[in-house]
């Protein structure tokens, strides 16, 4: 039987060990807001599912219940770097690489569909790609593909 939205937005933060306030606070909601979400009382618009998935790293099918995997997939290529970097809890460099390349490639994608990227800043976020690919590479240099990671 498939899981609702409700079933899964409060299982996969209970499977990350992630509290109601942290997730909403990180999500940029109230915990009430978040706790009517979670429980049904009420129905997230697309922009809060959309802030969900990049937030749990999840597809939107997924998230939806339309989907049994997370991620669509295996990940291939430098998605498997990348999901394998922020898998590495043990080291905490390779683990904030991740974050920090997932965290520019969404500013960079926002600015970039919303008009609002000017050159200088783009350029910063792509440093701030760079630099992460390269320590993700180094950790994981079997998961290089098409020359990313």
């Amino acid at each position: 039987m498939a899981r609702s939205f409700t079933e899964i937005l409060s299982g996969i933060r209970h499977e990350r060990g992630i509290s109601q306030r942290r997730a909403a606070a990180d999500l940029k909601i109230s915990q009430a807001l978040l706790s009517h979400y979670e429980n049904g009382a009420r129905e997230p618009g697309l922009t809060f599912v959309c802030r969900a998935c990049d937030y749990y790293g999840v597809t939107a099918d997924y998230l939806l219940g339309r989907e049994s995997e997370a991620f669509g997939g295996e990940a291939e290529g430098p998605l498997a770097a990348l999901s394998a970097a922020l898998g590495d809890r043990n080291d905490p460099e390779i683990s904030a690489a991740a974050e920090r390349y997932i965290a520019a490639a969404v500013r960079r994608l926002c600015d970039e569909v919303y008009g609002i990227a000017d050159a200088a800043s783009l350029a910063r976020l792509s440093l701030e790609m760079a630099e992460a690919e390269r320590i993700i590479a180094a950790r994981f240099p079997e998961k290089r593909h098409g020359g990313r990671f």
